[in-house]
């Protein structure tokens, strides 16, 4: 087979783009296709009357992994993208009126409304849960994760961890922690999922072991400047980056992805493509049916999503009394399953961020930044998502934060299933793609059975969330070479 000379890339994502830096540096020809008018996808950051939001991924987990994904595009990460440590990830209160607060490392404080804590047996079950857990973690980010797929190496290096990864959250919790007002509070940070703990994996205590051992981060100025970042390794290198450009079709011709018919400019040409849109759009959308290989599509019609997302986002111009960045009002870990309860007769459970407590210049001086997902009706048709319905739930919103804190609206910004699915590309608005339940061996090959076509991004090995996703990108970039 002919070496690849050139490759074309739909997404402007943080898959896309190592993907492209790494192909640039190896002196391959990239051609990236971004819809939007600016790049980043899911990592992108929007600026609205002085106020810096999310468009999605809310801070960086797992660094180490987003380090080595820099080296690869030839970039020193701390210098081009310097971070900063959430150092009060979040506060959570209870209904029996206790607080339990994580600040930086291992520390964790729990403020009772009747009696004490024994925080001599806490402290043990904190570092007995990091004993048992953190060596998988280091596996997981330092080999595993970082390398395709491989039974034989996750049997090899990681057997002795398997057993532990049976059962479900609320299971190891259960087993970890014995303060109910403390289960619920580490049950709270892993609620992202979408899950309840009782339906999410055991090894999404890792999830946990992250936040105790990591932290989590933001990157200065906000999550958009890591796409900005990444994308200095694929234009330095010749790398072109086409912006408002939406991709048509990926075209096939004699079994082999010849190219891509892209809105204004016709058939660009590439000897491979890779896809960075979720594997459910790529198969079920960007090929003619005949192309598009039967398995791939039946992963793609029957393809468990995540869940989708609603999102509130205010800019204040007073300063919230916040001591942490995320803030969670929530049942027992038990009941849980609650928060996910559709908000039309109100918010009961409130669940926010305030990112401007880490990095105050998201908001003009004095002001704050608040990030909010109430829940809503997850089966509601996507298309009927409507102003009149945006509206109510914005009101219900504010209506319960208010509650908490004094509100100095300045700037609104509210987000349906609808506007990430047209805005974001995201399939049916699903916020990760496939659901976190979905194992690794069921996510989409970076290896298509289409010659010259590749998939990438949270659809792929190793997952969603910035770090893996940008690793995805560098995976398959690797696979394109190596054929």
């Amino acid at each position: 087979m002919a070496p690849i000379k050139s490759v074309a890339i739909i997404g402007g994502g943080v898959s896309g783009l190592a993907a492209g830096g790494l192909l640039a540096r190896n002196g391959i020809k990239v051609e990236l296709f971004e819809a939007n008018a600016k790049i980043g996808g899911c990592c992108s950051t929007t600026n609205v009357g002085g106020y810096t939001f999310n468009d999605g991924a809310l801070y960086l987990a797992l660094p180490s992994m987003l380090d080595r994904v820099f080296a690869k595009v030839g970039l020193d990460r701390p210098s081009v993208l310097p971070l900063k440590r959430i150092t009060a990830p979040q506060t959570t209160v209870l209904p029996n009126g206790d607080k339990v607060t994580f600040g930086d490392g291992l520390r964790v404080t729990v403020e009772k409304k009747n009696g004490t804590v024994n925080e001599a047996a806490l402290k043990k079950e904190l570092n007995d849960m990091m004993k048992r857990w953190e060596p998988a973690l280091r596996l997981l980010t330092e080999d595993i994760l970082v390398n395709p797929l491989s039974f034989s190496r996750i049997l090899a290096k990681g057997w002795r961890h398997l057993p532990k990864f049976g059962g479900t959250v609320a299971d190891e919790l259960k087993r970890l922690f014995s303060d109910d007002s403390v289960r619920a509070a580490m049950s709270g940070v892993l609620l992202y999922t979408g899950l309840p703990p009782e339906k999410q994996p055991a090894i999404s205590v890792l999830g946990l072991v992250t936040l105790f051992s990591d932290g989590f981060h933001l990157p200065e100025g906000g999550m958009g400047k890591v796409p900005e970042a990444l994308s200095q390794a694929l234009l330095a290198r010749g790398g072109e980056i086409h912006l408002n450009t939406r991709v048509k079709k990926i075209v096939v011709k004699d079994g082999r992805a010849r190219g891509l018919e892209v809105d204004g400019r016709g058939l660009v040409e590439a000897d491979a493509v890779i896809s960075t849109v979720s594997g459910m759009l790529t198969f079920g959308s960007l090929l003619d049916d005949a192309d598009s290989p039967r398995k791939m599509k039946r992963m793609a019609s029957e393809a468990n999503l995540s869940h989708s997302a609603f999102s509130v986002q205010l800019g204040l111009r007073n300063k919230i009394d916040a001591p942490s960045h995320s803030h969670c009002f929530l049942p027992l870990m038990e009941n849980q399953a609650e928060v996910f309860a559709p908000c039309d007769d109100g918010v009961k459970w409130l669940v926010y961020d305030a990112p401007t407590v880490t990095l105050p210049e998201l908001a003009p001086a004095g002001g704050s930044v608040i990030e909010m997902y109430p829940p809503v009706q997850r089966d509601f048709p996507i298309d009927d998502w409507s102003d009149e319905k945006k509206e109510a739930i914005l009101a219900k919103a504010v209506e319960a934060l208010a509650r908490v804190h004094h509100l100095d609206i300045a700037v609104k910004r509210v987000s349906s299933p609808k506007e990430f699915r047209n805005n974001l590309n995201l399939y049916r608005g699903a916020v990760y793609g496939l659901s976190p339940q979905v194992a690794p061996w069921n996510h989409f090959p970076h290896q298509t059975p289409i010659r010259g076509l590749y998939q990438t991004g949270q659809t792929t090995y190793p997952g969603y969330s910035v770090g893996r996703a940008a690793t995805s990108g560098i995976l398959t970039a690797e696979a394109l070479m190596a054929d």
